[in-house]
């Protein structure tokens, strides 16, 4: 199991939060804890909060649900949520749940960050 690293930064008027590692029912609280940090600053600052999970290698039902909350969140605080989602597994999950018609997704990460 890949441990569940996160680093976040400011750039082009986002929040960026990159993940890494396997987003299961262990580490999707950790998720949530740097997702809710990155909804806090982006409101301060009025930012949009881009989730970079080009390094994720696994996304669980308990991941999906921390991106479903954190996308309401988004929506009732005027915080977009953009995903950026690679083709892989993490597509794929998303994909099969339907939530890509839900989630604003990106390819890449300078494609979420221009979409402001």
């Amino acid at each position: 199991m890949a441990p569940l690293e996160a680093k976040a930064e400011q750039r082009d008027n986002a929040v960026i939060l990159q993940v890494t590692g396997e987003v299961d029912s262990y580490t999707a609280p950790l998720l949530d804890e740097h997702l809710a940090a990155a909804f806090t600053e982006a409101a301060r600052l009025g930012f949009a909060v881009v989730l970079d999970m080009t390094g994720v290698s696994f996304l669980s039902s308990s991941g999906l649900s921390v991106l479903v909350d954190h996308h309401t969140r988004g929506e009732d605080q005027g915080t977009p949520l953009r995903v950026v989602a690679p083709a892989g597994s993490v597509l794929r999950a998303l994909r099969a749940t339907m939530l890509n018609d839900l989630l604003e997704l990106h390819a890449t990460l300078p494609e979420a960050l221009a979409a402001g």
